[in-house]
């Protein structure tokens, strides 16, 4: 059986990506998979790394997280985008959680970043403003995560999904992602 951990980065919990995550999860359960989700805005930590080069206890909230993305075989990031940039909270979850001295295993001296077998999806979801400059150039700030932290830490494939702003979940724009997004849990990629 699939295990599936759904990361919810929206800072606000907004209807447009609880609609998004349930069209995931609504394809995730069809398939048979086992279920869980974070939302990162309901845990109790402190995103900003207090010390460069030393061992920094992780709080209980970090430490169930990394729990539930060692329990999955597949994650995805749900990822709000403001202004060109992913909220700081999301970057410091990451942060956090993915520095090396967090996955160190002192027994071993040596790094564990090796997630392998593990698959990743990162849906951003963009506001107007970031969405005009990334039908320019493609470009977005959610690679930092894709490559930094996912990519880095084996985690193969790492699929990536860029949604403009949803002004309404009626129109056709919207009820396409819906759609996409439940095939996408289905297969569970």
């Amino acid at each position: 059986m699939k295990q599936l951990l759904i990361i919810n980065g929206d800072p606000e919990k907004t209807a447009a990506t609880s609609y998004l995550i349930q069209a995931y999860v609504k394809g995730a359960k069809e398939a048979g998979a086992h279920i869980k989700e974070i939302a990162i805005v309901d845990l109790i930590f402190n995103s900003n790394k207090q010390f460069n080069n030393r061992v920094t206890e992780l709080e209980p909230d970090l430490k169930r997280a990394l729990d539930l993305i060692l329990w999955a075989n597949h994650v995805v990031l749900f990822c709000p985008v403001y202004l060109s940039s992913i909220p700081t909270r999301i970057t410091g979850f990451f942060d956090r959680l993915f520095m090396p001295d967090q996955v160190f295993h002192p027994s071993q001296q040596k790094v564990n970043t090796n997630f392998s077998g593990k698959s990743a999806r990162i849906v951003s979801i963009l506001d107007q403003e970031t969405f005009e400059y990334w039908k320019q150039d493609k470009k977005i700030t959610y690679l930092s995560i894709k490559r930094n932290v996912f990519e880095n830490c084996r985690f193969h494939p790492v699929l990536t999904n860029t949604i403009g702003q949803l002004y309404s979940l009626d129109n056709d724009y919207s009820k396409k992602w819906l759609r996409k997004l439940e095939a996408f849990g289905s297969k569970i990629i």
